[in-house]
């Protein structure tokens, strides 16, 4: 029967009780080769592997994960997507997985931890090769996944997960992040400044409210910490009531570029002009950054390394290792000397 329109029949897709008909083997045989599996002797995994390439066959992922236990689609929970930071680290990552032949699921969780344990129960679900987690607050995300699956990799993005065992950190150098800019604005006569951070119980990055803390302390520096949930409306609406303070910080240190923006816009709303009255200190070193008016001072990072360490470090299924990407304070017109102020 003519399929309807004079379409031809879909192609059937070639499994692997055909490459093992071609090439002339045992079904298991040729399961063997395509696996990478002993047993099967060079000359006949060479002509079992061209065979399979000669037919176009495709490996079944969940086939695959059925059989091994293990599966090559790896999971991504990221915390806001859409902060374009984590855009760079997830293409960074992908240029491994690609070069692997595997796969990474992305999703969000919008800084909610129901929606983030709701997205790790499905993962483990879908049998995942293993996780990768930017998570929200302290951790209790990552103790999960390791409670349903035990045995695999297990990287944390931008969190310190205190006390959390078997698990692969990659982040930013946050001891520099913060020190490099509270020196450089002190340097330049700053004594009052603040430092943008989310809600405690929201925060997965405590290592850095530490540092800002340390280095205040030992620079005389006046340390003002604002909490808010990292959204730009609610960045916007902290940054606003900050600035309407009987005495308000003369510099900010943002904890992104994507947060920045919203500094920016509520300082315009106040007639408080940044750079002179309000020094604004970004982090990510975003493409946008630099044409802001005026150019952002920023923290610059290789944000696409840190996807590509993340990823490397999900596939090797070793011992955990660590990765602290290196960051640089990169000065622009928003951040200056403190105005004068009356005594």
């Amino acid at each position: 029967m003519t399929p309807r329109g004079g379409e031809k029949p879909a192609r059937r897709a070639v499994g692997i009780r055909d490459v093992a008909r071609e090439a002339g083997v045992s079904v298991t045989l040729a399961s063997f080769a395509l696996n990478g599996r002993g047993g099967v002797a060079d000359a006949t995994r060479e002509r079992i592997l061209a065979t399979a390439d000669s037919l176009g066959y495709r490996a079944n992922p969940h086939a695959q994960a059925l059989r091994s236990g293990r599966s090559t689609i790896y999971g991504l929970v990221v915390r806001n997507l859409s902060n374009p930071f984590f855009l760079d680290v997830i293409s960074g990552a992908e240029d491994v997985a690609h070069d692997a032949g595997a796969t990474l699921l992305v999703v969000d969780s919008d800084y909610s931890q129901e929606r983030e344990r709701q997205h790790i129960e499905r993962l483990a679900g879908y049998r995942v090769g293993g996780l990768a987690i930017a998570p929200v607050g302290t951790g209790e995300s990552v103790r999960f996944w390791q409670k349903l699956c035990p045995d695999l990799p297990t990287v944390v993005v931008n969190a310190t997960a205190e006390g959390i065992d078997g698990v692969s950190r990659v982040s930013p150098d946050s001891r520099q992040a913060v020190e490099l800019p509270v020196q450089r604005l002190a340097e330049l006569g700053h004594r009052e400044i603040a430092f943008l951070s989310a809600p405690e119980a929201l925060m997965a990055d405590s290592d850095r409210l530490r540092q800002f803390r340390t280095s205040a302390r030992r620079l005389g520096v006046k340390p003002h910490v604002v909490r808010t949930p990292l959204n730009l409306e609610a960045v916007r609406n902290a940054t606003l009531k900050l600035l309407r303070g009987p005495r308000r910080p003369t510099a900010l240190i943002t904890n992104s570029d994507f947060t920045a923006y919203a500094v920016y816009k509520a300082a315009r709303e106040l007639g408080v002009t940044v750079g002179s009255e309000l020094s604004v200190v970004g982090h990510d070193d975003l493409p946008t950054s630099e044409l802001l008016d005026p150019p952002l001072a920023t923290l610059r990072l290789d944000r696409r390394a840190m996807g590509r360490a993340l990823m490397t470090r999900l596939l090797e299924d070793g011992s955990p290792a660590d990765h602290q990407q290196h960051v640089e304070l990169v000065e622009r017109a928003s951040m200056g000397p403190p105005p004068a102020r009356d005594h």
